[in-house]
């Protein structure tokens, strides 16, 4: 595989990521989840890790077609003006991290890094249980009467979470397990 790094337009991941799809292109850009609070709703949002960076895979060499691409502002170039590529085990290691949650910050609970005798890290299948979904966060309910209803968390108590269904003027309570941050 012929991985590139291709430079979007500011706040643009996502539009130039769609385009590569439709044209048949493999994208990947590594994300951050991170709280946002807007008028004391708190919302799960993704960030660029790498700034405007876009990995792209372009197996048959058509850096036009990508570069034509709604959203794509450039190829990364080498010294010698062609578009650089990526070694693939690059793009491996930072789907792995991304896929262990390494920089998700929204997660009730985040992995356990371990180190081995050659100095690598690993995740190891335990997790540490010191936080949980803040109050005010945007969660989608899971399971039951209110299976895929978005909601707000109000309060905790007894590892459940307060919450007021649209349309109920009385606050009901859920498993924290029944809620994952929207």
């Amino acid at each position: 595989m012929s991985w590139y790094i291709a430079i979007t337009n500011p706040n643009c991941h996502r539009r130039a990521e769609n385009g590569l799809a439709s044209r048949g292109y493999a994208a990947f850009w590594p994300k951050c989840r991170k709280w946002a609070s807007h008028a004391r709703v708190k919302v799960a949002k993704e960030y660029p890790i790498l700034g405007r960076y876009l990995f792209v895979n372009i197996p048959d060499a058509n850096f036009w077609a990508v570069r034509a691409v709604d959203g794509i502002e450039a190829l990364l170039t080498g010294d010698d003006g062609a578009p650089a590529p990526v070694h693939e085990q690059i793009i491996w290691d930072f789907r792995e991290r991304y896929l262990n949650g390494e920089w998700d910050f929204v997660r009730e609970s985040r992995p356990v890094h371990e180190w081995n005798a050659k100095k690598q890290r690993y995740v190891i299948a335990r997790w540490e249980d010191n936080e949980r979904l803040p109050v005010g966060a945007k969660v989608k309910v899971m399971e039951g009467e209110f299976a895929g209803m978005i909601t707000v968390i109000r309060g905790h108590r007894n590892n459940k979470v307060k919450f007021l269904p649209p349309g109920k003027h009385q606050f009901v309570f859920t498993r924290e397990a029944n809620v994952r941050a929207a």
